[in-house]
């Protein structure tokens, strides 16, 4: 049975799934009007998002299983999906990137390109805005809930904001080109100016996806607790909990998924301590810490 936070992250990505099919839809059709490839590059977007958030929802499902292998857990799954949708991001962004550069040195190089059709522009621009930040909201109100602790609904508010701002560039570009007439010396944008849109769009994106990779690559790999706040907070209780008699010397705090690994590097400032106090003092930081950051283990190792 899924815990109340899964639940959460559960129920807001299911809601994506959804929206980004429509999306997706809407993109292959509004593509089919107005032979803009950004627009079909936005519409493949927003249908690989639906797809990967089904194997979202897969993984919530499976992270708390604990084996002889994964005694913790499978919460390296969360971080691996994290790792792997800013892998997607960069792609797809370099891909836009690409390809639109290509189309714009062919117009150069002289090649006929048809002009962009704006017809339905306006309404897919209202409709896709509506939907990508809106479900960008849902997300980040819905991990709020939570306490930010989804790394999954994290990458995927960063997702749909970027596929939001391409929207907007794309739309923006064809929007402006009604304006434009043939004789006018602006007239090449009436058919590339959507590429040099995206193309700014993209550079102006790129950090993105470098931040979600570094995140997951972190967690992956077993690194310090990159949130500042959080690590203050749980050294905090570590201090405040501290029994007599007992010193810690470091405390090292991981993050995989939604799973807090804290490992407390103590020794005795008696000659010995009972064992009870020790278990308690695990036990009191663990009761505290589940509060705000579920699925987190407590160790204390003495050296």
């Amino acid at each position: 049975m899924l815990s109340q936070t899964d639940q959460i992250e559960s129920s807001a990505l299911k809601i994506g799934v959804v929206v980004n099919l429509l999306m997706a839809i809407a993109g292959w059709v509004a593509f089919s009007l107005t032979g803009s490839e950004a627009l079909l590059l936005d519409g493949n977007f927003s249908f690989i998002s639906s797809v990967t958030t089904i194997g979202a929802i897969i993984i919530i499902h499976k992270k708390h299983k604990r084996t002889s292998v994964f005694p913790y857990g499978r919460y390296f799954y969360e971080s691996f999906f994290t790792l792997s949708k800013g892998i997607l991001i960069l792609g797809l962004i370099i891909a836009a990137l690409f390809q639109n550069i290509v189309k714009i040195i062919k117009f150069i190089e002289g090649e006929k390109l048809e002009k962009l059709q704006t017809g339905p522009i306006l309404i897919y621009m209202v409709l896709m805005i509506f939907l990508c930040f809106g479900l960008a909201f849902l997300y980040q109100h819905k991990n709020k809930k939570i306490h930010f602790q989804s790394s999954i609904l994290t990458v995927e508010t960063k997702a749909s904001k970027i596929d939001g701002f391409m929207t907007i560039a794309v739309g923006i570009a064809l929007v402006l080109t009604t304006f434009v007439p043939e004789t006018s010396k602006l007239s090449f944008l009436l058919y590339i100016g959507d590429s040099i849109i995206v193309i700014l769009m993209c550079l102006f994106l790129f950090k993105t996806p470098f931040e979600v990779i570094k995140g997951g690559f972190i967690e992956l790999g077993g690194g310090s607790l990159q949130n500042q706040e959080s690590v203050q907070e749980i050294e905090a209780m570590v201090k405040n909990l501290l029994p007599e008699g007992l010193q810690v010397n470091n405390c090292h705090i991981s993050k995989t998924g939604s799973s807090h690994l804290v490992l407390i590097y103590a020794n005795s400032m008696t000659p010995s301590i009972a064992m009870d106090t020790i278990t308690q003092y695990r036990n009191s930081i663990h009761e505290k810490l589940d509060v705000k950051y579920p699925n987190s283990e407590v160790e204390i190792v003495f050296r």
